[in-house]
């Protein structure tokens, strides 16, 4: 509509100006629609002006002033028409550009980034893990003092920088003295990706509490009758003489140092209890420390029982509440709620990755969740509490247990019977109220406990589809 209302103007001057030939005889009509069309530039109407001389000589310069602006005006028109063929122009690329985009968007939203379920499991709709900047996990547990943690608080670690990643169970140096130091120290710990060997590898046992541990020592040194090397056989630790199996009363054998701790497991390094083969099991908490006791020769080969974390918080929390006789008991339990417990410093924070990462005080960040991850699965082999029977008979075959006589309490013809006796009737059991998943104490332990169900999940996977077919190998 605006083109035609130009166009219509221009016809009208145009036959304005024809009305007015006769009294501009001096001027050529070809010229002066030159100018109206704007086709030609000055230049090239200056020259068809001064071919013939007569004629512009003859040129009455009085209708001067109206031409002048005419061919201003038409100048002005083809701008006009420009401007509006750009912005036409501009408008049909963004639209059609942007609607490549939104198409490319959604494919890319369908097929790569599909939605990922929290880990809420169930009731929990808020799992996300907090940025690093923000995340003010505290070390400590059960007063900070249980299980090796303590709550002092240090600064920040300020080297967040990405991990290399394992070959072939190599795992190359970060320039990251906390992690190659770490890598350091598990190096006592055989990989995952090479194959068991019973001459020069002893199994230990990775104890996480309430994760169905003491179950899995009544199966091991009672019913398949394995000689253990525990807190129990610290008992009759010495600071003088040989190391050496000691027989229990039930029939169990233990070695004589202590694994549980940091002064037993120095104890036991010092006595060359790595290099001994009296033990073929070690059970302890301390995951890294442990491993100090093993050389280039002697290896360790780490196995463990998890547990879903929040369930496993929950019946700690009721467990120290009334077991007294654990040295771990305290009387600040026993009128606090699940719920003070749950907001309290004596609330579980991420054990089991503080515990891999040993980073037992400050803060959690999302490179120590890698960082766990990594461990657990190159170094190793994973059961889980809620599948304890497929779980157990894993560790069974995988270790060979299965086709030798260890000489323990119970003949080899009966094991069968005593592990399903263990089973059915566990031992250490603590009943307490149930607590549904998405009510408000699960979803105040799940703040505390993210990373650790990253590593749970984690685990999940590895047992079921990665490691399930280490036996037949």
């Amino acid at each position: 509509e605006i083109l035609a209302k130009i166009e219509s103007r221009r016809r009208d001057r145009k036959e304005s100006r024809r009305r007015q030939k006769d009294e501009d005889d001096g001027i050529d009509v070809e010229i002066i629609e030159l100018f109206e069309e704007g086709e030609d530039s000055a230049e090239e109407d200056d020259e068809l002006l001064t071919e013939d001389g007569s004629q512009y000589e003859a040129f009455d310069h009085s209708n001067e002033n109206e031409i002048e602006p005419s061919w201003r005006d038409s100048i002005k028109r083809i701008m006009v028409r420009i401007l509006w063929m750009i912005v036409a122009v501009a408008a049909i690329v963004y639209v059609f550009y942007n609607d490549e985009l939104l198409e490319e968007s959604e494919v890319d939203e369908d097929v790569v980034s599909k939605p990922k379920e929290p880990y809420s499991y169930k009731g929990y709709k808020d799992g996300r893990i907090p940025d690093d900047d923000v995340a003010q996990y505290r070390g400590g547990i059960v007063d900070g003092e249980a299980f090796g943690i303590s709550s002092d608080e240090t600064e920040d670690d300020k080297s967040d920088q990405p991990q290399d990643e394992p070959d072939n169970g190599v795992h190359e140096h970060t320039g990251i003295s906390q992690i190659d130091s770490l890598w350091e120290q598990l190096d006592g710990y055989s990989e995952m990706v090479k194959p068991y060997d019973p001459d020069r590898e002893l199994p230990v046992f990775w104890h996480v509490p309430k994760s169905g541990g003491t179950t899995l020592q009544d199966l091991m040194m009672h019913c398949i009758g394995l000689v253990g090397a525990n807190e129990i056989g610290g008992s009759y630790a010495a600071d003088t003489g040989s190391l050496k199996v000691v027989h229990l009363e039930n029939g169990n054998r233990y070695v004589n140092v202590d694994m549980s701790n940091e002064v037993g497991i120095a104890h036991a390094k010092d006595f060359g209890f790595g290099q001994s083969g009296l033990a073929n099991v070690v059970m302890t908490p301390r995951f890294d420390e442990a491993a100090s006791v093993f050389d280039d020769y002697h290896k360790g080969r780490c196995f463990t029982l998890l547990r879903h974390p929040i369930k496993r918080a929950i019946s700690l929390f009721y467990y120290l509440k009334d077991a007294t006789w654990e040295h771990t008991y305290s009387e600040v339990y026993k009128n606090m709620t699940i719920e003070e417990f749950a907001v309290s410093k004596y609330a579980e924070d991420n054990w089991m990755v503080r515990f891999l990462t040993n980073e037992m005080s400050g803060n959690v960040y999302e490179r120590h969740i890698g960082l766990a991850k990594e461990i657990l699965e190159s170094k190793c082999l994973i059961g889980i509490l809620e599948e304890l029977k497929p779980s157990f008979k894993r560790f069974n075959e995988y270790f060979g247990w299965n086709t030798k006589d260890f000489g323990g309490p119970v003949k080899m013809t009966d094991r069968g019977t005593c592990v399903g006796r263990v089973i059915s009737h566990p031992d250490n059991a603590h009943s307490h109220p149930n607590h549904e998943e998405g009510g408000e104490v699960w979803n105040l332990l799940m703040q505390k406990n993210q990373y650790d169900m990253i590593l749970y999940d984690h685990a999940l996977h590895l047992f079921h589809d990665v490691q399930s077919e280490l036996v037949t190998r």
